[in-house]
């Protein structure tokens, strides 16, 4: 999986920027395995940080997750991801949504999510 994020305000570490553990995608085993408390900071962990209208592109293998927001103002981003078909998200996007919202969409969305 690839995965990217596009800043679209700066991303700051007060302002919650997503975070990344270095080197994490070799590991053996996924954070819950390996952590007492999985949502816990890591040690090694850094703060993707950057100007509006930066980028980063990343494995999705890499234990990462966003921080909190200690400011007023928004930190929007906008992010996506490449997985294979064959492949398992990390997440069931399908059994997080309602039934009539399945029921409306194309089937191409179907297609894409699997359902």
């Amino acid at each position: 999986m690839v995965g990217f994020i596009f800043m679209v305000d700066e991303f700051r570490c007060d302002n919650g920027a997503t975070h990344f553990v270095p080197g994490s995608h070799n590991w053996p085993a996924g954070p819950s395995e390996l952590m007492s408390d999985p949502v816990a900071d890591c040690e090694g962990q850094v703060q993707a940080c950057g100007p509006a209208g930066s980028m980063v592109i990343y494995t999705g293998s890499v234990w990462h997750g966003h921080t909190a927001n200690l400011t007023d103002t928004p930190r929007r981003s906008i992010q996506g991801a490449y997985i294979r078909r064959e492949d398992l998200s990390g997440l069931n996007f399908s059994a997080r949504m309602r039934s009539d919202m399945i029921a409306r969409i194309s089937p191409l969305a179907k297609y894409v999510l699997a359902i």
